[in-house]
């Protein structure tokens, strides 16, 4: 039959036949490299590129510090230094920290995270993927996991030290801060480096299902007991009668009668001054009142000091010795005052 064709036929029968052998060809190249080529086609499977590197380390150190903010309000929520409302008022102020939390989960990402990828892409050509050979090329975005864990110690530590040199870090707290940069850069970097579709949204989702599930654990700890909220010592008028000192020789002393008078006590406008200024102090002489509560946490010493920043202090200590709480403007630093003795 083939005999009996025309030789422009026959021609044609083998271009025909050779470009359906390409299009095979292509089709397998295609699959190998994973190509999204139509329905059914594979997902990419290349290193992730940098932008998403960058965003995805965004995401998971907002998680990872959320659930540090989590913890750390439990833990004051033990302590006599916390601030009024216990627990679940500091929890209700989570949503007004978001914005640092990106600003300050961004700025880790480009800074610690990044750099660790890089690294470890760097340590994987050198030395090959552990357990066998490879090397992803680029920046580091696909480094065997094997390799993030030291070069995150490395990034840590060198930034331990930069804080240290140029932010005036005592040796101990830059040493106690490596450790804990590691364990932020660990979890971030190993999922930043996976090239998955939807990633970003299964951190927005799974991440709010851990903070709700790490806060109603905290909230259950504090309510059956296995974790002692703390609660001021119930106080009266005249148990706050006296003279109090902030060991720094700033006294504050209240009157019986209603008169307060102010010698030295530091002002709540900043309590840590920028370098070369001096403590802000108040010196005044004024009124004070006595603010009862039902709640022990409501308490309150409120003082009329003319050219002083007026705040309330708060009760604080506990049973047989009570002391008195104010913050400064920032929320940051606490001032405390003891009874004279």
């Amino acid at each position: 039959m083939r005999d009996r064709m025309p030789p422009g036929v026959i021609v044609m029968e083998t271009r025909a036949r050779a470009g359906a052998a390409g299009t095979g060809a292509a089709r397998v190249e295609t699959a190998e490299t994973g190509t999204e080529t139509g329905a059914g086609a594979v997902a990419p499977v290349g290193p992730p590129s940098f932008g998403r590197v960058v965003a995805v380390a965004t995401g998971m150190l907002m998680l990872e510090l959320t659930l540090v903010l989590v913890g750390y309000a439990l833990y004051g929520a033990t302590r006599d230094s916390s601030r009024g409302g216990g627990y679940g008022a500091a929890l209700t102020l989570l949503p007004l920290s978001v914005p640092f939390l990106a600003l300050f989960g961004g700025m880790g990402a480009a800074v610690l995270v990044a750099p660790t990828l890089m690294l470890a892409g760097s340590l994987e050509r050198r030395f090959g993927r552990p357990g066998g050979a490879g090397g992803d090329g680029g920046y580091g975005g696909g480094a065997a996991p094997g390799w993030v864990v030291p070069a995150a110690v490395v990034v840590a530590a060198a930034c331990a030290l930069m804080a240290g040199v140029y932010r005036g870090f005592s040796p101990l707290t830059a040493l106690l801060a490596w450790p804990a940069a590691v364990a932020l850069i660990v979890p971030a970097a190993l999922v930043a480096r996976l090239s998955r579709r939807w990633l970003l949204r299964g951190i927005a989702l799974w991440g709010t299902l851990a903070i709700a599930v790490a806060a109603a654990l905290g909230g259950l700890a504090l309510g059956s007991g296995v974790l002692e909220e703390y609660r001021p010592p119930a106080a009266t008028r005249a148990d706050v009668v006296g003279t109090w000192t902030d060991g720094r020789g700033g006294r504050l002393e209240l009157a019986a009668d209603g008169t307060a008078t102010a010698d030295g006590v530091l002002d709540p406008q900043g309590f840590a001054p920028l370098p070369g200024e001096a403590v802000e102090t108040c010196t005044a002489r004024g009124t004070w009142t006595f603010g009862a509560a039902a709640d022990s946490r409501d308490q309150k010493v409120v003082t009329d000091l003319p050219d002083c920043w007026a705040d309330a202090w708060e009760i604080g200590g506990e049973d047989g010795r009570i002391v008195l709480h104010r913050w400064d403007v920032d929320g940051e630093e606490m001032a405390t005052l003891a009874r004279e003795r």
